[in-house]
């Protein structure tokens, strides 16, 4: 999906929930305000979405599968994420492209 059309429907729906809310049925305000959040803050952060790797986002579905299964299992999962992130690889910085007219 384009980020332009990402954005106008997260704006719809974010006003259709200022709209309805306070009304008899407050579902479909709820619905939409939270849709459209989310939508809001997958806007921002689609450019940055690019440079996930693919494995990451299937790990992370299998990952919210199990805890949705096994909720107990989340207190293990959190330490172990955190020990997979200390123990990443480091992105090495890229050289200099500068060189110094004296070498």
């Amino acid at each position: 999906m384009q980020r332009h059309a990402l954005g106008v429907l997260a704006i719809v729906l974010l006003a259709v929930g200022v709209a309805t809310y306070g009304r008899q049925d407050t579902a479909v305000a709820g619905a939409c305000l939270r849709i459209g959040a989310v939508l809001a803050l997958l806007w921002l952060a689609m450019p940055q979405l690019r440079d996930v790797p693919a494995w990451l986002l299937g790990a992370l579905g299998v990952v919210l599968l199990i805890v949705l299964r096994w909720p107990k299992l989340l207190w293990a999962m959190l330490p172990l994420a955190a020990v997979l992130w200390l123990l990443r690889p480091r992105m090495r910085k890229p050289a200099s492209r500068y060189t110094d007219p004296r070498d």
